[in-house]
């Protein structure tokens, strides 16, 4: 493109407040507005502490990104991590299954979408709305990123207002008989705490992950952010603390306001739980939030997608096309060539619209958790060679390393859960044959890739070697004019 750019250009800088509501927007969008339903269908009520617990494995793996990114700055983020801790063979399959699980996050969102904007345009075919947004995101996502940050800034306020908003409404609802009987606690006191069990639960953790899976765009945002080390600390403690909050007493509302057994994923539960209430103008209100909070998520995954592919060019596991960045440092063809991929998920959700969701999602959530794994065990890992380099360094993990075992062993037992639930094994399936793919694609191409690292490599030990002849023939030929200068002025 003739306005791009190489790599090295400067973005604009994003502040503490702009880097937390990227994460809010990366993160509270359709696995929480849409996806619930499907997480109360399988726990009942103890979806409350899945969430909860969810929520506090969130903050460490944010923590232990945040960390890591201190420490040793990477415009690759976990990526260079995995590389640098396991080899690169790690690297290359991590980076590109986040590159497959965003452009499946974007899907998801975009599917979401089209649900709740049918609500107002019933005739409209799922694939439509899915085509029309993500043109639409594509053309912000392809400007200045201080403008996406205060866009998506904007967004992200907007969910949290919302959901705050609905919590106060949910209060009224549930004590105060302003609209009718008030339910109280009754619907979660008069039915099982495990209605399905411990499989019940276990089979919800993968949906309630998904729910919190967009960290890892602050990871790759940190590059982009100003000051790292005051701004991050504060983004993670933000972030965790603010979306575990909204999770946890939002989805304790939906059960008090009506039984468990009322919620599916056809529509949204924070939608149709007012419907009773025959609050038209909120329930409207409510709906376009959501559809803004969806749109929200999904823009974020395309910033961290693409990005995430300008990475691996630039390491040279991806074509050289992809390493062109415009003067903003938007990086322009990767966004396109990722966004491409939205085209064919449309067409799949004109073959399968009823099943396309819960496909994507359990898929993406599969994928994502190989990420968060990979980050604890870096962190793990890496940190005390890290640290050595670096003796100023006060922020730190809690519980460190034995954080680190807990969460790495929560999460894997998280994927393994996911086979035995009939209803997710298509997810788990197709989540499994990409990963399998990667890194057949790896074990293909790795020769070359080890070929053009030594290449690099040497050209920069060249490059150093032919600096340092030059500086002694300078020094050399100073020290000879320095000589005759002086005979010269001798008496």
């Amino acid at each position: 493109m003739a306005n791009d750019h190489p790599a090295q250009a400067q973005p604009s800088k994003m502040s503490a407040f702009s880097l937390t509501m990227l994460a809010l927007g990366s993160i509270i969008g359709a696995g929480m507005f849409l996806g619930v339903g499907l997480t109360i269908q399988l726990a009942g009520p103890s979806i409350i502490i899945a969430y909860a617990i969810m929520g506090i494995l969130m903050y460490f793996n944010l923590s232990f990104l945040a960390e890591l990114s201190l420490l040793d700055p990477e415009k690759g983020s976990f990526q260079t991590y995995a590389t640098k801790a396991f080899g690169p063979g790690a690297g290359f399959v991590i980076g590109w299954l986040y590159w497959i699980s965003g452009i499946l996050v974007m899907s998801s969102e975009a599917t979401a979408a089209g649900i709740f904007s049918a609500v107002w345009f019933p005739g409209i075919p799922l694939w439509a709305f899915m085509l029309l947004y993500s043109g639409i995101l594509t053309v912000v996502n392809l400007s200045d990123p201080r403008g996406f940050g205060k866009l998506e800034s904007g967004l992200a306020i907007v969910k949290v207002i919302a959901l705050a908003g609905f919590i106060l409404l949910a209060i009224v609802l549930v004590f105060l008989p302003l609209f009718g009987t008030a339910p109280g606690w009754r619907n979660i006191t008069n039915t099982p705490f495990l209605p399905h069990g411990l499989s019940g639960f276990a089979g919800s953790l993968l949906l309630v992950f998904y729910a919190y899976s967009g960290t890892s765009v602050v990871g790759l945002a940190i590059t982009e952010s100003e000051n790292p080390e005051r701004t991050v600390p504060k983004v993670v403690l933000a972030t965790s603390g603010l979306v575990t909050s909204f999770y946890v007493i939002s989805v304790l509302f939906l059960l008090l306001l009506h039984p468990w057994t009322t919620y599916n994923a056809t529509t949204s539960p924070y939608v149709s739980s007012l419907l009773p209430y025959r609050i038209s103008a909120v329930q409207t209100l409510m709906n376009f939030v959501i559809l803004t909070a969806t749109l929200s998520a999904m823009s974020a995954s395309m910033y961290g997608t693409s990005r995430m592919l300008n990475a691996l060019a630039q390491q040279g596991e991806a074509p050289r096309f992809f390493r062109q960045v415009s003067r903003k440092a938007v990086p322009r063809r990767a966004l396109l060539f990722t966004n491409a991929f939205l085209i064919g998920i449309a067409f799949l959700s004109y073959i399968i619209p009823s099943k396309l969701y819960l496909l994507v999602t359990g898929a993406s959530g599969l994928l994502s958790l190989v990420n968060v794994l990979t980050i604890s065990l870096a962190h793990w890992r890496l940190r005390p060679k890290l640290v050595v380099n670096h003796p100023d360094h006060t922020s730190h993990v809690p519980g460190y390393p034995v954080s680190n075992l807990l969460v790495t062993l929560f999460f894997a037992g998280v994927f393994v859960s996911a086979f035995a639930i009939p209803d997710q094994r298509a997810s788990f399936i197709l989540g499994l044959s990409l990963m399998i793919l990667t890194a057949g694609v790896y074990f293909v191409v790795r020769h070359t890739l080890n070929s053009q690292t030594l290449a690099r490599d040497h050209i920069q030990d060249s490059s150093g070697n032919t600096l340092h002849t030059l500086k002694n023939l300078g020094y050399e030929a100073q020290r000879r004019i320095s000589k005759r200068l002086r005979l010269k002025n001798r008496p």
